[in-house]
């Protein structure tokens, strides 16, 4: 069963293939209005510099070389669609690859496209892997990740020479460049790092086997360097800074942890709820995980094991050719443990995931938002339960309603498998990705739970007017 975020359809096969790889937060009339009019046009034209197949093969595959795929030029140079009215390239890169964009002086026409907006031409190209986004200045975040094999799992084998670098923000829908010497982040506040294997090299992604697939650079880089990237929050509210005036003491102490532990959930015995998504369309019914290890791997079991989420039995009419080919290099997919300290994760499938961890961003001294890449057989901590009860112990000292608030964003784990997404991918957003999870923590849920009922909300937040 899926929930689809598009309430309005549309009986054209074509607007509603192009509507799949919709991106952001757009409201969906608009959205369809938007595609519509882009459909006609396009079809009134007759195929002549670019058609609607065009324009669906440039979505599909975004870094092999498409046509320009244009319409003609209005008078003042602008498309008003519904209530909104723009530049028309600026309207279909905000609908199908940046969303935050506002403005054309944030994107630039790559040098092959024949139609540029900037052209005296009489039609314009909007196809939006003929545009780049003009980067702020500013490189990722670069990790260094020692080498080290995991307690029980055996080495990967490597196959072939190291490829040690990270994927440049090029920002184009050509392939990016690898960096051979990255900037390297500090390893000396005290984090824990991403493990990885000794011998841990690069590999031929699955994704290699077929050429078609539009993102086959992105699963398969295997770096003892892993990049970070930072991206909106699948939250509407998470892009707010996590308040940094909770300073943190040096230690933990006694009372905190005790504090975090004898909050219960609900129920006890469930520590965190798994939703999985397609895109932004959530697919099957949550899963409320008991045990103190669950898997969620890419496999087709029907039974009702408590230690294993199977992704792969779970039907979708309108997945589309990219999630199904993601969904096949699941494999064996990722464990999460948790005990009284953290909540880890191990990543026992051949491809990579990334994982979006407020807590362990915040631990780690990132952005709130920063996504992290996890290689295979890679295995990092994603929750530190006696560092957020230190947080919710401070804000509950000062009384402090919006600290508190703010503590609940950090009880979101996302996870997206295969495909990155954030600043440097092409996909800025989580529901960007072909299919990914979102862990629910339910013991930290239930003590911000406990400490926010018992303070009272500034005036700004009550719901009474005079």
């Amino acid at each position: 069963m899926s929930m689809n975020i598009f309430s309005f359809n549309s009986s054209d096969p074509a607007v509603k293939s192009l509507l799949l790889w919709k991106v952001g937060g757009e409201e969906e009339k608009w959205a369809l209005k938007a595609v519509e009019s882009l459909v006609k046009k396009l079809r009134k034209k007759q195929g002549s510099n670019g058609s609607v197949e065009d324009l669906e093969f440039a979505l599909a595959n975004p870094l092999r070389q498409s046509k320009c795929v244009t319409i003609p030029r209005s008078m003042d140079g602008r498309l008003q669609v519904s209530h909104k009215k723009n530049l028309p390239h600026v309207i279909y890169c905000k609908l199908w690859r940046w969303p935050t964009i506002s403005s054309h002086h944030e994107l630039r026409p790559i040098p092959t496209c024949r139609f540029p907006y900037d052209s005296r031409n009489e039609h314009i190209c909007i196809n939006p892997y003929h545009y780049q986004r003009i980067e702020q200045q500013g490189g990722p975040i670069i990790l260094r990740t020692p080498s080290a094999s995991i307690q029980g799992i055996p080495d990967y084998p490597p196959r072939g020479s190291p490829m040690i670098g990270y994927l440049s923000p090029s920002g184009s829908g050509s392939e990016s460049d690898y960096s051979q010497h990255p900037p390297m982040y500090s390893n000396q506040i005290g984090i824990q790092p991403i493990i990885q294997p000794q011998s841990f090299g690069s590999r031929d992604s699955p994704d290699d086997l077929r050429q078609h697939s539009p993102y086959s650079n992105y699963g398969y880089m295997s770096t003892p360097r892993q990049p970070l990237a930072e991206s909106p929050s699948a939250l509407s509210d998470d892009n707010d800074e996590i308040d940094r005036k909770i300073s943190l003491p040096s230690s933990v102490t006694s009372s905190s942890a005790m504090f975090m532990r004898s909050t219960p959930p609900a129920d006890e015995n469930i520590w965190c709820t798994i939703y999985y998504y397609e895109l932004n369309s959530r697919i099957g019914e949550p899963f409320k995980v008991s045990s103190t290890t669950v898997t969620v791997d890419g496999f087709t079991d029907p039974s009702d094991d408590p230690n294993r989420i199977c992704l792969g039995r779970l039907s979708n009419v309108n997945r589309n050719h990219t999630t199904e080919n993601t969904r096949r290099h699941i494999g064996r997919g990722v464990q999460f443990s948790c005990n009284d300290n953290n909540v880890t994760v191990t990543n026992f499938s051949q491809s990579t995931f990334f994982i979006q961890s407020g807590n362990a961003n915040y631990k780690q001294n990132f952005q709130p938002t920063t996504v992290c890449r996890v290689p295979s057989m890679g295995s990092t901590i994603l929750f530190d339960f006696d560092l957020f009860s230190n947080m919710l112990e401070r804000a509950k000292c000062e009384n402090d309603y919006q600290s508190v608030y703010e503590l609940h964003k950090m009880c979101f784990i996302r996870m997206s498998f295969v495909k990155g997404w954030g600043q440097h991918y092409h996909r800025q957003e989580v529901t960007s990705t072909p299919c990914w999870i979102e862990m629910q923590l339910h013991r930290p849920l239930a003590a911000v739970d406990r400490v926010i009922t018992h303070i009272k909300p500034p005036e700004a937040f009550s719901t009474n007017s005079k």
